[in-house]
């Protein structure tokens, strides 16, 4: 799924918590965990998207180990700008695109700079983009 919110610049970066300047990026469609509506949009969750990945850490060892581990995370929440009285058809008409057909290159794209949206989706559907992109980490205490 490829997420186009603004023009790539002299001031994008890849993270950050707020979507600040996380102009575009792309994730695997496997990685969507939910979509959710929300006051004013519809929230896309990706999970573990970054280059800190559970499954490649030694998460949940810390019991084994007999000391607390930290491990870290990195997940990202795609905000769609929606008008709350379109919010329910745009979250069908994203899901009818997912579960049915891409755009002829096989991919998902919601691009904001020139107004292309996957399925039945508009530009007067979704009127902005937010790429957040956040690191963080959790505590496995030892039991």
């Amino acid at each position: 799924m490829i997420f186009h919110a603004s023009a790539v610049d002299s001031s994008t970066v890849s993270v950050a918590d707020d979507g600040s300047d996380v102009d575009m990026a792309a994730f695997l469609t496997k990685d969507l965990k939910s979509i959710a509506a929300k006051n004013g949009g519809i929230e896309l969750v990706f999970d573990e998207t970054g280059k800190l990945n559970a499954a490649s850490s030694s998460q949940n060892t810390a019991g084994a180990a007999g000391n607390d581990e930290t491990n870290a995370l990195e997940n990202t929440l795609v905000t769609l700008a929606v008008a709350n009285a379109k919010v329910p058809a745009a979250i069908k008409n994203l899901c009818r695109a997912l579960n049915g057909h891409p755009h002829a290159d096989g991919n998902y794209l919601f691009d904001a700079v020139n107004g292309v949206y996957p399925g039945d989706l508009t530009s007067s559907d979704i009127t902005g983009i937010t790429i957040a992109r956040t690191t963080t980490s959790i505590v496995v205490a030892a039991a």
